[in-house]
């Protein structure tokens, strides 16, 4: 269900809006959106600039908002230390919110093969309390 707004919407605008989407996906992977997901996709729709009717516009139809991969490696690496923070985020990974940080990690342009890898490294830096700038750093 397109909007007229969503018709004339610029590519970078579409970008964030699916990226944001798939935050919601993968908060909402294990049937709910805890305390801490919520918060964190809080944050990142105010980074975003989406407004709070564009988040529950995005939030009641995810459908509608595919994922738009950013053209530089720099912006498709932030996605991905994003997505993987998101699953961190509550303390716990279910398999599934895995499973789908490397669905969409080959979706932004990683190789399958290393994809798996990559998440592994990003946990780990996370973990040890690296932000994701430092993370990006690391990464690039």
């Amino acid at each position: 269900m397109s909007t007229i707004a969503q018709i004339f919407e610029s590519g970078e605008q579409k970008g964030l809006k699916g990226h944001f989407r798939n935050l919601v996906m993968l908060a909402r992977v294990n049937g709910k959106i805890e305390e801490q997901e919520q918060n964190l996709l809080n944050r990142m729709a105010r980074r975003l600039s989406l407004t709070d009717d564009q988040v529950r516009e995005i939030c009641e139809h995810v459908e509608d908002y595919p994922m738009v991969p950013p053209h530089s490696r720099e912006e498709r690496y932030e996605r991905f230390v994003r997505f993987v923070q998101m699953v961190l985020v509550d303390g716990s990974v279910d398999p599934s919110e895995k499973a789908l940080v490397l669905q969409y990690g080959v979706a932004l342009g990683m190789e399958e093969t290393t994809v798996e890898e990559k998440y592994e490294t990003v946990v780990k830096m996370w973990l040890n309390g690296m932000d994701a700038q430092e993370i990006m750093d690391n990464m690039m």
